[in-house]
């Protein structure tokens, strides 16, 4: 009965979201912008919006998030939304060729295996969504966020023109969403932090584990709590063994293998005392390295000794799982006219954000190549780097846009691409780092189990930390990654 309840009610709501093909929706970016980046950088494409989020391809269609935030970037209520949803990008004609507008918070995107989902689907994580409220109204595995109920949908993208909701499953908190990555589960994370907490019942919000099996009928089938912040974000091992949880505090290594798929355990932690609040957590392609990013939320700044430590890109070496040992470290880029130390109180206006806060948020890997990462730095913006030598990586592509706030930086299908909180989705055409992807030449794959194993702890962490403002932000307070406590 209530699959069936959910189901009339997610008609309706997708009746009511799903919005006709867009057209001339690409934006040349010109030079006239105020844009910092090196001379390798092309801008190809820019799809305005505000808000922009998490963003993910199956190879050639981009699936932008696009969280519901005011022109000051801060998040609004479901029903008092004017940006939010999924945008569907055709990285061959550079046009927006579909939409799904839900207003919700931060519509968190993960693209799923059709492979291991039996279809062409996304997973949507949202802290309240538009679309999903009166389905999710009642539902006690779930509680209120920004004017509505938290939760994940599953989207059908199979007509890229007309991407539809299919199904949804309530959870107490869901900041984003992770796909197995050979089986159809969803893991839920609850934020890390303070968004991770249900208020109500003073209780830790759990990782949900949903069966995907149907996606038109997602099913929770284990809630999983393995410390007092829960999970902001959660890479996997390439087979789908192991999983690594970043949250405040330790990134955890679970193992995921067999049975343990709806019961993980805990086999081992990594702490490292630069890092405020290890934000998400990647695998390389080979699976040697795991990268790790520091947030910052509370405190950052884009220059001095201090910005080169925190708001780090972190890499360590797992070739053995549970044991992982730093090996690596990207520093943040800087900005110019910063203003010193920066909070996320600055928020609004803009230029709160461009000139003072440059930690690392979103990334990924080039396909096959263990040497080169993607990244965004909020207000730092987007760059590239070459870790081949993983004492000194090296710089390949920086791109800028002094009025930007890039969430989420990506390598995808011979392109790098942003979605930036100001700006919407932007493609940059970058040589060097196209011809790093084997899966576009003749070149074989380029994994680093040639190394030897190292810890560089002694190298890569100073004997005494540098020196943090005397002031800075409460933790708990609020931040694009850290939501402020519900009181109901």
């Amino acid at each position: 009965m209530r699959a069936s309840w959910r189901q009339r009610s997610l008609t309706i709501a997708t009746l009511a979201a799903t919005l006709p093909l867009l057209t001339g929706a690409t934006t040349a970016t010109t030079a006239a912008e105020d844009v910092t980046k090196t001379d390798n950088v092309t801008a190809v494409a820019r799809f305005p919006g505000i808000g922009g989020s998490e963003i993910d391809s199956d190879g050639r269609y981009l699936f932008a998030g696009q969280a519901n935030l005011d022109d000051s970037l801060r998040r609004q209520d479901a029903a008092e939304g004017q940006h939010g949803g999924l945008r569907v990008i055709d990285t061959r004609s550079m046009r927006v060729v579909g939409e799904l507008r839900c207003p919700g918070t931060d519509n968190y995107v993960r693209y799923l295996d059709p492979e291991v989902f039996g279809g062409e689907y996304v997973a949507v994580a949202f802290h309240g969504n538009l679309c999903t409220r009166d389905a999710l109204e009642g539902d006690p595995d779930t509680r209120p966020g920004y004017g509505a109920f938290n939760g994940v949908m599953i989207v059908d993208v199979a007509n890229k023109r007309s991407p539809r909701i299919v199904g949804v499953v309530g959870h107490d908190s869901a900041h984003t969403v992770m796909p197995h990555p050979t089986r159809p589960y969803l893991y839920v994370l609850p934020g890390g932090t303070a968004n991770g907490t249900n208020v109500p019942n003073q209780s830790v919000s759990p990782t949900g584990i949903i069966d995907v099996s149907d996606p038109t009928n997602p099913v929770r089938v284990a809630k999983f709590t393995h410390n007092a912040q829960g999970c902001h974000d959660l890479g996997f091992s390439h087979d789908g063994s192991f999983a690594y949880c970043a949250g405040l505090g330790e990134v955890q290594v679970w193992d995921v293998a067999g049975d343990r798929v709806e019961s993980p355990l805990v086999v081992g932690s990594i702490v490292n005392p630069a890092i405020q609040f290890a934000h998400n957590a990647v695998v390389s392609p080979s699976g040697r390295y795991l990268a790790i990013n520091d947030e910052a939320f509370g405190f950052h700044t884009c220059s001095d000794s201090a910005a080169d430590l925190y708001g780090s890109l972190w890499i360590y070496d797992i070739s053995i799982p549970n044991a992982p040992v730093l090996a690596g470290r990207i520093s943040p880029p800087g900005h110019p006219g910063d203003q010193g130390f920066g909070t996320l109180d600055d928020l609004g206006p803009v230029d709160g954000w461009a000139d003072s806060w440059c930690a690392a948020h979103n990334y990924n890997w080039v396909p096959d190549n263990d040497d080169v990462i993607v990244a965004s730095w909020f207000g730092g913006g987007t760059t590239a780097h070459d870790i081949s030598d993983l004492a000194n990586p090296e710089l390949i592509a920086h791109y800028m846009p002094h009025d930007g706030v890039a969430w989420s930086g990506h390598y995808y299908a011979g392109w790098v691409v942003t979605n930036d909180m100001v700006r919407g989705v932007e493609v940059l055409d970058v040589p060097e780092v196209r011809a790093a992807d084997p899966t576009l030449n003749n070149r074989g794959r380029n994994h680093r189990w040639d190394r030897p194993r190292e810890d560089r702890s002694a190298e890569l962490l100073p004997a005494v930390l540098p020196p943090r403002p005397a002031a800075f932000r409460d933790p708990l307070g609020g931040g694009p990654c850290v939501l402020p406590p519900r009181l109901s």
